[in-house]
């Protein structure tokens, strides 16, 4: 169910897809049909250019095309609510209406270390229907970061008192409590874990030593990640983050 623009407060700002990734794409798609007809013609001459063809124009839908859709994608943040609008399609969340939060990471492995790119945000409403949020926009880790403020961070103390009075809490495939927590059938007291280490994609649980994790769980896998984290974060006896994760851990 779409919400109701009067329920999403002020605009705040509206963020576009910055133009030189939609140049990038459709450059890196042109230049694959080239490079694809060109080797064809010199392993095969004109048949092979021919052969090739229908070959490059699918790699260009496939490279190019989804590049050229996002010149139509805006997302409009508002004090209680995001728009996303696709050309003449709109969607509206409100913050009140959200249930669950969750992530779609796509971590990347450097030099320096791991970073998680956020795809994009997808909220499911308390009437349980969905919305993918896009976050490959303009500065779009402020529109992931004012989502979780608003539907993710207004939990976590509630879900603080719930641990300390003996609740157990359910995150995906992941349950904790006051004594441990259960990851599928394994289960493990906070007291036996050694170390557990929270990285921008997924978090690693070490058992008795702090060479092979116990169990890692990624955090596109679980709902209000950063809510688990903290709750996590609150009970383990040792536990170390990356310091790029801190901006959504605050």
């Amino acid at each position: 169910m779409e919400a109701d623009d009067d329920r999403l407060g002020a605009l705040l700002v509206v963020r576009r897809v910055p133009k030189r990734l939609i140049v990038t794409q459709v450059v890196t798609a042109f230049f694959f049909i080239g490079l694809t007809s060109l080797v064809s013609a010199v392993i095969a001459g004109f048949a092979g250019f021919l052969i090739s063809m229908p070959f490059g124009l699918m790699g260009f839908v496939l490279l190019g095309a989804p590049a050229l859709r996002l010149r139509k994608l805006a997302v409009a943040l508002h004090d209680r609510g995001v728009v996303v609008c696709r050309g003449n399609a709109r969607m509206a969340v409100a913050f009140d209406d959200v249930d669950e939060v969750w992530l779609d990471l796509n971590p990347i492995t450097t030099p320096l270390g791991e970073i998680a790119l956020i795809r994009h945000v997808r909220v499911v409403n308390q009437d349980r229907s969905q919305h993918k949020i896009p976050i490959q926009v303009e500065v779009g880790h402020e529109i992931a970061r004012a989502i979780l403020l608003h539907c993710s961070h207004p939990l976590g103390a509630d879900a603080q008192r719930a641990l300390r009075d003996g609740e157990t809490l359910t995150f995906g495939r992941v349950r904790l409590d006051a004594q441990g927590l259960r990851v599928g059938r394994r289960h493990a007291a906070w007291t036996e874990l050694s170390l557990v280490r929270c990285q921008p994609s997924r978090i690693s649980f070490f058992r008795r030593q702090k060479v092979i994790p116990w169990r890692t769980v990624r955090l596109d896998r679980v709902p209000h990640p950063t809510v688990f984290v903290k709750l996590v974060r609150e009970r383990a006896l040792r536990f170390e983050v990356d310091n790029r994760m801190s901006e959504y851990l605050s």
